[in-house]
């Protein structure tokens, strides 16, 4: 009799055991997905904000320095492209004041034109030449050429002496870098996110978790745990 309730005991207590193991096994399981899922939602919210990924998974000190350098970064490309603007504006009406250039065309060819050319008449004999050089035999052509790609009626410019011409010149080619450089920091706003993305993936330690051992609550035993 002894012996069976002694028998009797141990079976108990090894499928409490048992249980205690397959239940610490399924909670450390959900809470492996679960961590999963947070590390996914981090990976997204890297390629919209570089560093919120890693705010996320409380690697603060990446994050800040991922969130300013996305901060400086578009700061840097709204300060050029504001300037490229600016001077492209301002190059606009310098024509219009002074080759009485049509400021209301929005063609950049156009304002090209005006760059090279230092009257209408110029450009429009570069224009004929073409024209003959594509169709030597077909002045119908021509003439539907010069009348695609020339300037007439209200798009004429005539400038008042070439130094002004350069002037123009001058803060086109100034916008034109500008913008250039404004395209260089939205490049580089872009690899930020690639960068952040990447380093969410493969670099970044989960740091919301603690793993330990300690009273499982809801079961008799001891069971494996994260801590929050």
């Amino acid at each position: 009799m002894i012996r069976f309730k002694t028998r009797f005991i141990l079976t108990l207590l090894i499928l409490t055991l048992l249980s205690n193991t397959i239940f610490a096994s399924n909670d450390s399981i959900g809470q492996s997905r679960a961590s999963d899922n947070i590390k996914k939602k981090a990976i997204w919210a890297s390629a919209l904000v570089p560093g919120w990924g890693q705010s996320m998974l409380r690697n603060n000190t990446k994050s800040e320095i991922m969130l300013w350098t996305d901060a400086g970064i578009w700061l840097f490309y709204t300060g050029f492209s504001w300037y490229g603007t600016s001077l492209n504006q301002d190059a606009k009406l310098f024509a219009g004041v002074h080759a009485n250039a049509n400021t209301k065309i929005k063609s950049n060819k156009y304002y090209r034109a005006l760059e090279k050319y230092d009257n209408t008449e110029e450009y429009n004999n570069d224009i004929r030449r073409e024209a003959r050089e594509l169709y030597p035999d077909d002045t119908l052509a021509q003439k539907n050429y010069l009348l695609k790609y020339g300037y007439f009626g209200d798009s004429i410019w005539d400038w008042r002496s070439d130094s002004l011409r350069y002037v123009y010149w001058e803060k086109r080619k100034s916008a034109r870098t500008a913008l250039t450089r404004a395209g260089f920091f939205l490049a580089g706003a872009l690899l930020n996110r690639i960068v952040s993305v990447i380093d969410c993936a493969f670099f970044t330690v989960d740091k919301r978790n603690t793993l330990g051992i300690a009273p499982n609550s809801n079961h008799t035993g001891i069971g494996l745990v994260y801590r929050f």
